[in-house]
This record gives C-alpha cells, sequence and structure tokens, in this order.
C-alpha cells in the first residue's frame, strides 16, 4: 500500500498537462521515460488523452532548432541553450508510437507520423557499417545511468539492440517488409559480434584500426538483450537464469558476478521489472519492487530516477510501478 500510494502520487505530480520529466526541473515531457508514464496514464484513466498531445507536440515542427535533419528532440517542447539531442530516445518515440497505436486503435497519428519515422529511419542509415551496426552516433548516446554510458562508443550493442527493435516497429507499423530482413540480419550480428561466452558485450571499440570488444558486461545489456528480443530464455536459457536469479535488488549484498557492471534505477531495473512481468514470474517481482522502491516510499514518499537521491527524487516514468502491482492483483 505504502508503494502504491507513493507510485500515484509520483505520477499525479508529473501528468498535470503534459508527461514531465519530474516537478521541480524540466517542465516538459522526455522521450523513453513517456514511454512508462504512458501505460500508467491508461491504467489510472482508461484514456490516453496526455499521451496523444505528447505524442502530437513532436510531429507539429517540420524542423527542431539545434539537431541534426531527421532527428526527433529528447525533450519536447522545449529548446535547450546548448542543442543536445538523444538518437536512443529518438527510437522509443515509435516503440511508444506502437504501444499507443494497440492501446487505441488510433491509426491517425501513425499516419501522421509516417514522414518523421521514414526521416528518422534514414537518419540513422547514415550511421551503420558493413555489418549494419549503428556506429559512432553522435549526439548524447544514452543507455542509462550506470557505467553503461561510459562505453557508447564505437559500437555500443544496446543501442543496437534497440535498433533492432526500432526497425521491427517499423515494419510492425507501416508493412515494410525490407525493414523485417533488415531488422533480422542486424539482430544475428548483434548475436554473433557481442555475445561472449555468457553475456554480451556493451561495446567494441576501434583498436589499431579493428573493431574489438571491450569486454565490459553490464547488467543493463543484458536486460536490453530480452527486451528487445534479440536474445529470448529459449535461446539464452543459461543467461536467462542467471539474470533472473543472480541479478536484483539484493545482488549489491550477495556479491555475485563481480565483473558485471550494476543496473541503476533508470532504465535497466525496470526493464528487469518488464521481463519477470512478461514471463510471469510474479513471485520474483513483487520481491523486487520491495526491494527496489520500499525505501524510497519510506524516505520521500516519491520514487527516484536513481537507486540514490543524488538527482530527482520525484520522476514519473517510476510511477510504472503501478502496472506491475495491478498484474499482481493489488489494484482493485
Amino acid at each position: 500500500n505504502e508503494i502504491y500510494n507513493t507510485a500515484l502520487r509520483t505520477f499525479a505530480h508529473n501528468a498535470v498537462d503534459l508527461y514531465t520529466d519530474c516537478p521541480s526541473r524540466e517542465r516538459a515531457g522526455w522521450l523513453c521515460d513517456s514511454f512508462f508514464t504512458a501505460r500508467v496514464e491508461r491504467l489510472m484513466s482508461g484514456k490516453n488523452t496526455v499521451e496523444r498531445c505528447f505524442l502530437s507536440n513532436f510531429l507539429m515542427e517540420e524542423k527542431y532548432k539545434g539537431i541534426p535533419d531527421g532527428m526527433l528532440p529528447m525533450c519536447y517542447p522545449s529548446e535547450f541553450r546548448n542543442p543536445e539531442y538523444i538518437p536512443n530516445w529518438a527510437m522509443w518515440y515509435l516503440l511508444e508510437l506502437k504501444e499507443y497505436y494497440e492501446r487505441t486503435g488510433d491509426r491517425s497519428l501513425i499516419d501522421d507520423a509516417k514522414s518523421k519515422i521514414h526521416s528518422l529511419v534514414r537518419y540513422f542509415e547514415e550511421y551503420e557499417n558493413s555489418d549494419g551496426l549503428l556506429e559512432r552516433l553522435d549526439g548524447w548516446v544514452f543507455v542509462e545511468w550506470s557505467m553503461c554510458n561510459k562505453l557508447v562508443q564505437d559500437v555500443n550493442y544496446p543501442s543496437n539492440m534497440l535498433y533492432y527493435r526500432f526497425l521491427m516497429a517499423v515494419f510492425e507499423l507501416y508493412g515494410y517488409e525490407k525493414y523485417k530482413k533488415k531488422a533480422q540480419r542486424l539482430r544475428a550480428a548483434i548475436r554473433k559480434k557481442s555475445k561472449t561466452g555468457l553475456f554480451f558485450c556493451d561495446n567494441s571499440v576501434y583498436v589499431g584500426g579493428k573493431l574489438t570488444l571491450s569486454d565490459e558486461f553490464t547488467e543493463t545489456c543484458q536486460y536490453y538483450a530480452f527486451f528487445t528480443g534479440v536474445a529470448t530464455p529459449e535461446e539464452d536459457r543459461e543467461l536467462w537464469e542467471v539474470m533472473v536469479r543472480d541479478f536484483g535488488p539484493e545482488r549489491s549484498k550477495t556479491g555475485k558476478w563481480k565483473a558485471v557492471h550494476p543496473s541503476n534505477a533508470f532504465i535497466g531495473n525496470y526493464l528487469r521489472l518488464e521481463l519477470l512481468a512478461g514471463a510471469g514470474l510474479y513471485g520474483r517481482l513483487e520481491a523486487d519492487i520491495r526491494g527496489y522502491f520500499d525505501y524510497m516510499a519510506r524516505q520521500t514518499g516519491t520514487l527516484w530516477e536513481h537507486t540514490n537521491v543524488n538527482a530527482s527524487c520525484n520522476h514519473g516514468f517510476a510511477s510504472h510501478v503501478l502496472v506491475w502491482l495491478d498484474m499482481l492483483g493489488y489494484i482493485i
């Protein structure tokens, strides 16, 4: 009940008129965060009115100030004094758009976004190497607030995993078979290049003119692999079992897999919970929800951007806990 009330309070503070990052900092909505917040709106209101406004805003301008042609803003409506963009967040726009269509059946927004999505695809194609992998992406390449974000060049595999799911969404929404085939080739390349032994490696870097695996592994990279469908419990049974059994909020106490850098709240821990929920592992899901959020609820009565108080302590995406509590039967 305490976590439920905390999540509900966090949502209410961040969906007054538009999805927001947090009440006291960015008074505008960020992509990726919105993917999760939109699910909460549907659960708590039965509608997606705010989400439609949010997604529509990104379609209103022909060109956005300070960012390259084809790219979408990371946070909108807003203008950063030092122009910046997150290429990964533009991919999340399409993933949310797909879920919006599945939630509402509103095809008009999908059709309105078609030209923007085509421009976005063309933008990313400029960064594909001979294997079809995105290489040396410009902008603020963002995976999550952890060691992950020190491993984003030259070829970042979580970003490419997301690109795989992005291309599949282009095919699923617009029916272009070529993007499905392209996505399948990309998936095969990621698995061949990135998976070494049990884990997926986070990145490859140029050493002596040759792309070489960094031998850096993060918990979040493994979650991206399963979330995007690059990995599956059937193909990667041992990794799946390690992820479920040994990762999560208790790993800092158990000390298992010390060579694998731990996740932060956004986005790794949320991807983990999403995977547990999707697999029907409700006992583990409930235990991890307690482990991740009980101390936040008790300390501030809101849910945080990080696992500590170093940043926002009232973050809109974090209210997604309500969706999992509903799956567990705590919301009637």
